[in-house]
């Protein structure tokens, strides 16, 4: 998968690499959540973007968080590494 960065320097989008960390971090501050939840608010936030490109943007966000141990994903679920393991409603 394509860094975050060039993901984001590539959509145009209106966002840096700590804003989505933040998004993703404050959405799954308030319980588990779904790939397809963070997609949706970062449509809201930047409404240029289909969901298909934020959806990338949102698993190389999820993907790097993952990465430092912030967060847990499993299949279409992620939630506060913390909180594993808990399990999220449907999308």
């Amino acid at each position: 998968m394509p860094s975050l960065q060039y993901l984001i320097d590539s959509m145009c989008a209106n966002f840096t690499a700590p804003s989505l960390h933040a998004l993703v971090r404050g959405a799954v501050a308030g319980g588990p959540t779904t790939l397809t939840r963070l997609a949706r608010l970062v449509t809201e936030k930047d409404p240029s973007l289909d969901m298909g490109s934020a959806r990338l943007l949102v698993e190389a966000a999820v993907g790097e968080l993952a990465a430092r141990g912030e967060v847990v994903v499993q299949g279409e679920a992620v939630w506060v590494a913390a909180g594993a393991p808990h399990t999220p409603a449907g999308p």
